[in-house]
């Protein structure tokens, strides 16, 4: 045999050693991935297996009683009375003396405008005074004179009223003179806003610089001693608002004190672009935690009349039905039953329909039950669990 025929031969019996391994190698991975399918599957357990296990449960039993629904409504703590200061004239804001936060005492100075629009008018009125006082003075010599000619017969008696009349228009000129200058004199003091009260500033709304009207807010103050709460209630509340039982008010930034709160007010106009009242609660005897901007819940209740409540854990939602898991007594089996609620209260949920007193709920755990599943309750050990017939979906075994 030559090397030629040798070759080929060769290299046919490679190829199919290669040909065989790799046909092995596949056919061990596809048992291994099928053995190994078929363990998983026969680990899982199936739906009656998962039916069959006893679940420990938390349950409680319910009791019809007379319930008040629970309402929480964010808001903010503000100043009972707020100030907007504003200068009464005009001008150019030359100096501002107060920061936002600042403890404000009466009579302090807050800022103060330009005077040279000031100074020219107070001048020119304190010009016109002097001249209306000269022009009395004038008069009231010429009076004087003309007076003593009358005795002596050169002057009539008109003329002597006639002089009269003239120096009581000099004195009400000079009158009117001198009010313009008090007037004047009123806006070069109305040039620095002052503090009437004590409070402390929450707001600046005019700068250095700025050019104002009379009248426009410049500093904003609350004033100290009174403290309430502003929240913003939906029209469909206000009714149950004002009729509250109690009223209390949670700050989370002062340690979440709870505080006593009472209503003030409700709007009657409802806000244009929200279209919910402003309700004002007043704080009696806040806490010195409480500070002004501080975040509270207002929560107030009202009575809901008699019925079932339910802790929240106990409410399981699908497809849009409340329902919860109801435990029989007998069987210790649980099966949905749905439900109405009406709200929450102090106590969890207010169940308006589907429960009856004394039924006993699932509490921990109920999204993990199925249809007929036993459980065991808290505190029961597994061999006290009836073993009875497991009932089937959508009835309970009596």
């Amino acid at each position: 045999m030559n090397l030629r025929t040798q070759r080929p031969t060769t290299m046919r019996k490679t190829a199919q050693t290669l040909l065989l391994f790799t046909f092995g190698a596949v056919f061990a991975t596809i048992s291994g991935c099928g053995k190994k399918a078929e363990d998983a599957k026969q680990a899982e357990p199936t739906k009656q297996e998962r039916k069959e296990a006893i679940r420990p449960v938390r349950t409680v039993v319910v009791t019809a009683a007379a319930q008040s629904t629970a309402t929480y409504f964010p808001g903010d703590v503000r100043a009972r009375n707020e100030q907007r200061l504003g200068f009464r004239v005009g001008g150019k804001v030359a100096t501002r003396r107060v920061e936002v936060g600042d403890l404000i005492k009466p009579g302090q100075v807050l800022a103060t405008l330009d005077g040279q629009d000031v100074a020219p008018q107070v001048n020119a009125q304190t010009a016109q005074l002097e001249a209306a006082r000269a022009n009395t003075k004038w008069q009231t010599a010429d009076l004087k004179r003309q007076q003593e000619l009358r005795d002596k017969g050169f002057v009539s008696a008109a003329a002597i009223q006639r002089q009269e009349i003239n120096l009581e228009a000099a004195a009400a000129q000079e009158r009117a003179a001198a009010a313009g200058l008090a007037n004047a004199q009123n806006s070069a003091t109305f040039q620095t806003l002052r503090a009437d009260r004590a409070g402390v500033v929450v707001a600046i709304d005019a700068e250095v610089g700025s050019v104002i009207a009379p009248g426009q807010t410049v500093v904003r103050v609350a004033q100290t001693g009174g403290l309430e709460i502003m929240v913003n209630v939906p029209e469909k509340s206000v009714a149950a608002l004002q009729s509250a039982a109690s009223l209390v008010a949670q700050i989370e930034a002062a340690g979440n004190a709870l505080v006593p709160i009472k209503l003030r007010e409700v709007s009657p106009v409802a806000d244009a672009a929200s279209r919910t009242f402003a309700a004002r609660f007043v704080i009696e005897n806040p806490p010195a935690t409480v500070k002004l901007g501080m975040t509270a819940n207002v929560r107030f209740d009202s009575v809901a009349g008699a019925g079932i409540a339910v802790p929240l854990t106990a409410v399981v939602t699908r497809d849009g039905q409340a329902r919860v898991w109801v435990v029989d007594s007998a069987t210790s089996a649980v099966q949905p039953v749905n439900i109405t609620t009406g709200g929450l209260t102090e106590n969890g949920v207010l169940v308006t329909a589907g429960l009856s007193n004394g039924q006993r709920v699932v509490t921990a755990g109920a999204s993990l039950l199925t249809v007929g599943q036993k459980v065991r309750l808290e505190g029961q050990s597994a061999s006290t669990v009836p073993s009875a017939q497991i009932p089937a979906a959508g009835g309970v075994t009596k």
